[in-house]
C-alpha cells in the first residue's frame, strides 16, 4: 500500500521531468517569458532564399476547409505574422490588436519558425495542463508551402489552412 501510494506521489514529478514540461517564470504582469534556461531551439535565423518562400509584409489568415468548423472558429480566424529574424506572431481577428504590447519572449506571442525547401516548422509552447499553469510543453508543429497557403497537418484528415493576404478586410 505505502509502494503504491509513493508511486502516486512520484508520478507527476516523473511525468513533467521525463515527458518535457518546462516551468517558465512570468513577469511583473503575469506574462509567461522564456529565459535563457527555457527558450526555443530554432536558432537559425532565415535567410534569403528562406524568405522568398514566406511573405514577411503580409498576413497568413486562416481559411475554412477541409474539415467541419464550428461558427465560433468561423468567427474567428487564426493569424499568422511571420518576422525576418525567425520569429513569428500568432493571433485571431477578434484579438489582433489587443495584445500588440507583447513582446516576443511571451509565450502567448506565437514562436519561431524554421523553412526547409517547401516545408516551414513551427516552434511553440503551450500549458501543460490547461491555462494557469507554470509547466508548459514545447510543440513542434511541420506544415507545406504550397504558393499562397500554408497547409499545417493536425492529424488523421484534420489539416489547418492560412492563406496569403496584405489586408483583413
Amino acid at each position: 500500500m505505502v509502494k503504491k501510494i509513493l508511486i502516486l506521489l512520484l508520478l507527476p514529478l516523473f511525468l513533467t521531468c521525463c515527458i518535457g514540461y518546462h516551468r517558465i517564470p512570468k513577469d511583473n504582469n503575469g506574462e509567461p517569458i522564456l529565459n535563457e534556461k527555457v527558450n526555443y531551439k530554432f536558432a537559425k535565423i532565415p535567410n534569403e532564399k528562406d524568405l522568398t518562400k514566406i511573405d514577411t509584409s503580409a498576413y497568413y489568415v486562416q481559411i475554412f476547409e477541409g474539415r467541419y468548423y464550428n461558427d465560433n472558429e468561423k468567427k474567428n480566424p487564426q493569424i499568422l505574422i511571420f518576422h525576418n529574424d525567425g520569429f513569428f506572431k500568432k493571433t485571431s481577428t477578434l484579438y489582433y490588436l489587443k495584445y500588440d504590447s507583447r513582446n516576443k519572449k511571451s509565450v502567448y506571442y506565437g514562436g519561431k519558425y524554421k523553412i526547409k525547401e517547401n516545408t516551414i516548422e513551427l516552434e511553440q509552447f503551450y500549458p501543460s495542463r490547461g491555462g494557469k499553469t507554470n509547466y508548459y510543453s514545447r510543440n513542434i508543429t511541420k506544415g507545406e508551402i504550397n504558393g499562397d497557403k500554408l497547409i499545417f497537418d493536425n492529424g488523421p484528415s484534420l489539416f489547418t489552412i492560412y492563406e496569403k493576404k496584405y489586408n483583413l478586410n
